[in-house]
Formats: C-alpha cells, sequence, structure tokens
C-alpha cells in the first residue's frame, strides 16, 4: 500500500521529467524513498516467505500426525511449493493450501477417510484468482512489477511508468493489496481450524 502511495505521489514529478520541466538529478532525488520502499518490500516478502513456508511444513506434519492419508502436499513438498509456486501461476499453492484446509477438518477424527471430500475454504480461489489478474495487469501493462509497483531498469523506465500506466498502475497495486489482505485472512482462519483439529486449543 505504502509503495502504491508513493508511487502515486511520484506522477506529477514524472511528467515533469518527462516534459524536461525538471532535471534528471531532481527526478532522481524525488524517486529515492521509492527505490528504498522496493528493497525493504523485497526483505519484508523474503520474510513473510519463510514464515509461510514453516507454517505449512508444520500443518503438513500435523497432518500426517492425524493419518490424513494419502496425503500429497507432504512436508518437504510444501517448500517447494512456496520457492516454485510462481512458476505455475500459484497453482500448486491453491491445492495445497486447499488439502491443508480439508485435512484440518476438526469434526473428522484421527485416520478416518472422508476429510477429503469437504469443501475448500472459498478464500482460497479467490485469493488465487487475484494474483492470476493481478499478473495479466501487469503483462497488459508492459511494466516489470514488485508487488503491483512499476520498476524499471533506470529513471525514464520509472517516470514512464505512472505517468503513461496510471490505471494498469493503480489496478495492478490494488489486486497486490487485496490479495495480500486474503491471504492473510486464509492464514487466519486455517491455523484456527488446524488448531481445532490437532486438539491444541
Amino acid at each position: 500500500a505504502v509503495l502504491l502511495l508513493v508511487q502515486l505521489s511520484l506522477v506529477g514529478k514524472a511528467d515533469d521529467f518527462v516534459g524536461d520541466t525538471i532535471s534528471s538529478s531532481d527526478f532522481e532525488d524525488a524517486v529515492g524513498p521509492l527505490l528504498l520502499l522496493i528493497v525493504l518490500s523485497g526483505l519484508v516478502a523474503i520474510a513473510a516467505l519463510v514464515l509461510l513456508i514453516i507454517w505449512s511444513y508444520r500443518i503438513a506434519g500435523n497432518l500426517q500426525k492425524l493419518g490424513r492419508a494419502p496425503l500429497t502436499w507432504k512436508p518437504g513438498l510444501t517448500i517447494v511449493v512456496w520457492l516454485l509456486g510462481g512458476c505455475t501461476l500459484n497453482i500448486i499453492n491453491m491445492l495445497m493450501l486447499g488439502e491443508h484446509w480439508r485435512g484440518s477438518d476438526p469434526e473428522v477424527p484421527p485416520h478416518q477417510n472422508g476429510w477429503r471430500d469437504r469443501p475448500m475454504l472459498p478464500l482460497i480461489p479467490v485469493w488465487f484468482a487475484l494474483g492470476l489478474a493481478q499478473i495479466i495487469v501487469g503483462i497488459a501493462s508492459g511494466m516489470n512489477s514488485f508487488g503491483g509497483v512499476g520498476v524499471g531498469n533506470d529513471t525514464d523506465s520509472i517516470a514512464e511508468s505512472p505517468s503513461d500506466r496510471l490505471p494498469l498502475v493503480i489496478a495492478s497495486g490494488l489486486l497486490s493489496l487485496i490479495a495480500s489482505v486474503v491471504m492473510i485472512l486464509i492464514v487466519r482462519r486455517l491455523t484456527d481450524r488446524h488448531v481445532l483439529a490437532t486438539r491444541e486449543s
């Protein structure tokens, strides 16, 4: 959200730079906070990825102890899913989260069948659809993006991103923000359900 707001605040400066009203150095000074936020966001994203890996690894391990068989996404595979899920447009992430949800049903006793027939949490396919929509918008805008924010390799490309592609930049940023909120809701609801299934509450 902060990345998007900072980039939107640069629209005027970007237009001035493209129109040769301000110098390259003036625009680079204005862009400095954006570049710093991109680096900080990258660090936060890595930390979040590590936490998601640990979280899924523990859920899969507990599902094995609950006798949820056959289990497709075993603990070791959860690491692969979070690291390589983007290569499959998050399809395997969605399937894994669905299995986590079904296997964590507290109404199914340990070592009993029938857990796979349970419905998936609706928020999971919603999260998948939001991520897919963000990718489509990013491709349509023809920009590299990080968290819905267009980034380029030089000052000119950074200036062109908010100026020429403002609607798509906003759409991509909002999709990223909503997808993040949905993922937080998924983690919270799935964790609560899993705690009940493992009798930890």
